[in-house]
């Protein structure tokens, strides 16, 4: 297949100012009936003693069973977590290729969080597009670990994510950012106390269609995704996930990057929508927002929101229609706020 080159121009964003374990296993041991019967009893009064002292000891063994049965379950719980200092916490995970942390301030290494990582644009790099999103400035406001890595440089000096046929590995160097994203995944879970059932992608353009991938190949792993301006794989049969997953695509019509209506590799944005509708199992109609004003280079409300909500394992998909926006919106807080609050949203169900 011949390969559509989508150039991406990210990098010239002006940004205005800029355990616990179980306890002993219950009926541990044995309570028997105290009660017993003197066969000797010579008046109803002494038969009456004896089984009210009988039933005392009973009880006084029951108690010393409660009593054992408590004292098993601590000492077989799993012991506490202790707290650990956040300075002490590493600041990069990916080795040959490292990727920053961000850290909530009350991390401590016992709190549970969700994991977020954001995927930058094609010849863009993590630090721009965090700059741009500064999704690093609200770590502690919507409380998540946040992970922002680089792509590979290619022969022309620009950044990218190997995603797609469409976008963007264009010299060919075949470069496999799956198994990469993966790795960055498990070490962010080990180092991190990371909660593993909340793991989200962000990524615009390039980056979307990276995010796409991962929730395509690595649903294990991946309960949500975001895209950008990007887009799903054109070849259906090559998105096969494991278990549903979480998505969210926002797009502006006036996008003449990646087109809001597809192009000859890769499907609009309501065509990947439609297939991640069928490929969660998604039912009904969907439930209709806004219009919100996101996009602070358009005028008024620009941005639609279309929501499935009735999918399986309780994920939703979702479509943002952005209607005058460009490849690159000039997206205010409120956008900002409002995508990361979908995307953390974002739970699946056994």
């Amino acid at each position: 297949m011949g390969t559509l080159r989508v150039w991406v121009l990210v990098g010239a964003i002006l940004v205005p100012g800029l355990g616990c374990g179980t306890g002993a296993g219950a009926g541990a041991v044995a309570v028997t009936d105290a009660a017993a019967t003197d066969q000797n009893a010579e008046a109803d009064a002494a038969a009456n003693d004896d089984a009210a002292n009988d039933s005392a000891q009973g009880d006084a063994v029951e108690g010393d069973t409660a009593s054992a049965d408590a004292d098993a379950a601590t000492s077989d719980a799993a012991p506490a977590c202790t707290p650990s200092p956040r300075a002490s916490a590493p600041q990069e995970l990916g080795g040959a290729r490292p990727a920053p942390v961000f850290l909530p301030k009350a991390w401590d290494g016992c709190t549970r969080y969700p994991l977020v990582i954001l995927l930058h644009g094609y010849s863009a790099s993590g630090g721009v597009q965090d700059a741009y999103l500064g999704f690093s400035a609200r770590v502690d406001s919507q409380g998540f670990v946040l992970v922002v890595p680089e792509g590979t440089m290619a022969p022309n000096n620009n950044q990218f994510w190997n995603a797609t046929d469409a976008c963007c590995d264009f010299y060919g160097q075949k470069i496999d950012d799956v198994s990469y994203l993966r790795g960055l995944i498990d070490a962010a879970v080990k180092s991190f106390a990371v909660d593993p059932e909340r793991v989200y992608l962000f990524g615009h353009s390039n980056g979307g269609f990276m995010a796409y991938r991962m929730a395509c190949e690595a649903s294990d792993v991946v309960t949500g995704i975001t895209s950008l301006a990007g887009a799903v794989v054109g070849k259906a049969s090559l998105c096969t996930p494991s278990r549903p997953v979480h998505v969210l695509q926002i797009h502006g019509t006036n996008d003449a990057t990646i087109g809001y209506d597809g192009g000859a590799l890769f499907p609009s944005a309501q065509q990947a929508v439609q297939r991640w509708r069928d490929l969660n199992a998604c039912e009904g109609e969907p439930l209709a927002g806004g219009p919100f004003d996101y996009d602070s280079a358009v005028t008024g409300a620009e941005t639609a929101e279309q929501r499935w909500k009735t999918c399986a394992q309780g994920v939703e998909v979702g479509l943002w229609t952005m209607k005058g926006s460009k490849h690159i919106p000039g997206i205010n807080d409120a956008f900002r706020d409002a995508a990361l609050k979908w995307l953390l949203a974002g739970r699946r169900t056994p």
